[in-house]
């Protein structure tokens, strides 16, 4: 089984890449989605997270966002140390659906692949590109937000140039080009790599 990783910044298009895979019937792990389910279920991470900011972090065993996102904005460091007790409870997850799937390639996506430091533990990752206009004209139109609310956020990713640089393959997903013919050849590229016939090598 090969693990695929997905990624790129805020209104790069790593929504639309996911559903077209999904669509396709390869599995795909939306990291933000499961970590959002593990912060609030999951025994290790409430415990640490409590044991650091308090129990009070926990409202009726439900994560208080608002609290947690305004210690984060205090202090730098806390992001740094909520990153290191989710992330890894997250990849543990993550292998374990995996074992689960029975496909040759699974998928898993992530704006902060490479901030979280997640990078091994994948054979491929593929960086979702698009200019940085396109990005905040999608992400000002999904959020209903200022284009300067989008770029605050934007700053603090790394850039889509730094993260596809360390890419494998890139998807771009600019209005004019075809991601679709685009994740077709990058799939049958990765499917021909790691699954060659007897007869082809």
């Amino acid at each position: 089984m090969v693990k695929i990783g997905i990624t790129g910044g805020i209104g790069s298009g790593k929504t639309t890449i996911a559903t077209l895979l999904k669509d396709r019937g390869y599995p795909v792990y939306i990291a933000d989605s499961e970590a959002s389910v593990l912060i609030n279920t999951h025994p290790s991470i409430r415990k640490a997270l409590t044991d650091q900011f308090g129990s009070s972090l926990y409202d009726k065993g439900v994560l208080n966002k608002k609290k947690l996102s305004d210690i984060i904005f205090k202090d730098k460091n806390a992001l740094s140390l909520v990153n290191h007790i989710v992330h890894p409870v997250v990849m543990e997850d993550f292998i374990a659906w995996s074992q689960q799937q029975r496909t040759n390639l699974v998928f898993f996506e992530s704006a902060i692949l490479f901030e979280a430091n997640l990078a091994a533990h994948f054979d491929v990752i593929i960086c979702i590109y698009a200019s940085l206009q396109t990005r905040i004209e999608r992400v000002r139109k999904r959020d209903g937000i200022s284009p300067e609310k989008v770029m605050e956020r934007i700053k603090n990713q790394w850039s889509d140039e730094k993260k596809c640089q360390q890419s494998d393959f890139i998807i771009y997903t600019d209005r004019d080009l075809d991601i679709n013919r685009q994740t077709t050849e990058i799939v049958k590229r990765i499917e021909s790599k790691y699954f060659r016939s007897p007869e082809s090598i």
